[in-house]
């Protein structure tokens, strides 16, 4: 009787520990950049609980925004500002409600061997440079075969520069308008 119950315990802290080991390795893979994910992903790991932040209140959104404003967690100028920016690459998804902007891949006539893909988060409502998130993933043609490469860190800081540039002239035109 007691060996099949310390079976069994043995047994449960052992299935325990294989759990929890598994839980703590990271799978992905290093040294490589990560191509970005779909805007339904993107969606549920940006919002803050299970069902958004706006679930399951009455009259609208929690805070009130700028006219044009989806959601009170998008600054409307940082969003519009974003599309006019990337208004010459194919977009693959935007999502006003989550702020993320998705690009599909551009290859720029220039260099045809490289070619670039944006995501852009837009995290905050309000007009602050820490609003916005922009990450560049490259890839070089290599063979017939697209193949991960680093993509310079200085464009993405440079497009997030453009991008709040535009927005404050968004801003500065909407209040000129609306004195």
């Amino acid at each position: 009787m007691w060996v099949q119950k310390e079976k069994k315990t043995i047994f449960v802290i052992a299935a325990s520990f294989f759990i929890l080991e598994g839980c703590s390795k990271d799978l992905s893979a290093k040294g490589e950049q990560a191509v970005p994910m779909g805007r339904e992903e993107a969606r549920k790991r940006d919002f803050g609980n299970l069902f958004g932040d706006d679930f399951l209140t009455f009259g609208g959104p929690k805070k009130p925004g700028a006219p044009g404003m989806v959601s009170a967690t998008v600054n409307p100028f940082i969003w519009r500002a974003s599309l006019d920016t990337l208004s010459f690459m194919p977009l693959s998804s935007a999502d006003a409600l989550g702020g993320v902007i998705v690009t599909d891949w551009y290859t720029a006539p220039r260099t045809p061997q490289e070619r670039i893909k944006v995501t852009i988060y837009v995290t905050n409502p309000q007009l602050r440079a820490d609003a916005i998130k922009v990450t560049i993933y490259k890839q070089v043609n290599k063979g017939g075969t697209w193949v991960n490469a680093p993509a310079d860190a200085a464009s993405a800081t440079e497009m997030e520069n453009i991008i709040l540039s535009k927005a404050r002239q968004l801003r500065v035109k909407y209040l000129e308008a609306n004195k």
